[in-house]
């Protein structure tokens, strides 16, 4: 029997412990979801309601594991699946460079 490998993005998300998003990302708000626009890259990204939430905590100071706290107590979802939403969204936003690069 085979062992299960986990998902690729796995590994990337343990490297984001506390994201800080770019401040010279622009986001305009619009019924509950956003648009992100990357003036750098030139590009435009849009996020539903638990994306827009999750953004906004990436404040460079709160923690993936606290994202997901709040996620839980928002949206009345378990914590391993609100923990693997905030990963997943986290390591597309890092993808995407909405991230600002971690300090040494």
């Amino acid at each position: 029997m085979y062992a299960m490998q986990p998902p690729s993005w796995v590994s990337c998300a343990a490297e984001i412990v506390a994201p800080a998003r770019r401040a010279d990302v622009l986001v305009e708000e619009l019924d509950g979801e956003a648009l992100l626009s990357d003036p750098a890259r030139g590009h435009t990204h849009r996020l539903n309601q638990t994306a827009l939430a999750i953004w906004r905590q990436c404040d460079g100071r709160t923690s993936t594991r606290q994202i997901a706290e709040s996620m839980t107590a928002n949206y009345q979802i378990d914590a391993d699946t609100a923990l693997d939403h905030v990963e997943q969204m986290l390591v597309l936003l890092a993808e995407a460079g909405l991230f600002e690069a971690p300090k040494a």
